[in-house]
């Protein structure tokens, strides 16, 4: 297995792992409670750009693959690079994101479409990856963490985000921390 491989695979386990126990912790409460849920606020663009490998301006060209692992779905989808905002893209990469089923044959959804929407061909999208390749060599793909639809146009995002990687969050903002009350039985 090399190295892009074993790369993408920690990072989709860790990221499954990482979602598995929200979600143990989320349901494991005692009705009635108050709990904390903790994690980087991809509300914030600073947040996202700090804690992204890279981030580009990209057109999705064609979903490529997808594939089912012990209860997770990922979609891979080919892109056309329009603008390397952080990190050096390669004029065509393969980004994977996780998925889930859409209701209708080849249609996906996310969770958060706001700040994760699927990648649909002929739409232009700002990622932002957290870990694999993005060299656009054979057999390599990167991991999509955030992905939004480009509304700004190039010029606007270009500056929106380059103002972002250039403002580093406030470490409390990092890891945004909110309290979920848990209603009674």
């Amino acid at each position: 297995m090399n190295m892009s491989v074993k790369m993408w695979v920690g990072g989709c386990l860790a990221a499954a792992v990482a979602a598995a126990g929200a979600a143990w912790f989320t349901t494991a409460q005692e009705p009635g409670t108050t709990h904390t849920v903790c994690g980087p606020d991809l509300g914030r663009d600073d947040v996202v750009a700090a804690r992204s490998q890279a981030v580009a301006v990209v057109e999705a060209v064609e979903n490529t693959r997808y594939r089912e692992d012990g209860g997770s779905a990922y979609l891979t989808t080919r892109v056309k690079t329009l603008e390397a905002l952080k990190g050096e893209f390669a004029d065509t990469v393969h980004v994977t994101q996780g998925v889930k089923n859409g209701g209708s044959p080849g249609r996906y959804a996310t969770e958060d479409p706001d700040r994760y929407a699927v990648l649909e061909p002929g739409r232009r999208y700002v990622i932002a990856v957290q870990s694999g390749s993005i060299t656009g060599a054979a057999g390599t793909e990167a991991w999509a963490w955030y992905a939004e639809p480009a509304e700004r146009g190039l010029v606007g995002e270009r500056e929106h985000w380059q103002k972002a990687i250039a403002t580093p969050p406030e470490t409390a903002g990092i890891s945004a921390c909110e309290d979920i009350d848990a209603p009674a039985g």
